[in-house]
């Protein structure tokens, strides 16, 4: 008896070990936009999509550059800890120049600097 008692704990230590481990690779996929997708002037970007990690994830970020420039126009993060998210944002577009914007996420894979990203660029026509 005292030897299945001693099993069992040693079977739920080992799971509940792995239950913390941190993701060293993601998955992101995009639902939207569309690669290369335009936008018309007041339109807004839709971004849409889903990341899964092989293991705990420290949150990500969305962020909207200028290709030309690099300048970050717009940006959305998550911290959650958690081994899948569904991302989902909206920014208008403003812009008074035709601008090829680059939508790109980063995973935070484990809170180390460990990262992933993907990007999807979109063009933005101005009025």
């Amino acid at each position: 008896m005292r030897n299945s008692i001693l099993t069992s704990l040693a079977i739920c230590l080992l799971l509940s070990c792995h239950k913390n481990d941190p993701a060293t690779s993601a998955t992101i996929e995009f639902e939207e936009p569309i690669l290369n997708d335009t936008i018309a002037y007041m339109d807004s970007i839709h971004v849409e999509g889903t990341i899964i990690g092989n293991g705990k994830m420290n949150g990500f970020n969305i962020e909207y550059l200028n290709a030309s420039t690099g300048a970050v126009l717009h940006t959305q993060n998550s911290t959650d800890t958690d081994k899948e998210y569904a991302f989902h944002d909206h920014w208008m577009n403003e812009l008074i120049d035709t601008t090829t914007i680059a939508v790109k996420i980063t995973v935070d894979l484990d809170g180390k600097g460990n990262q992933t990203t993907a990007q999807r660029s979109i063009v933005c026509l101005p009025q």
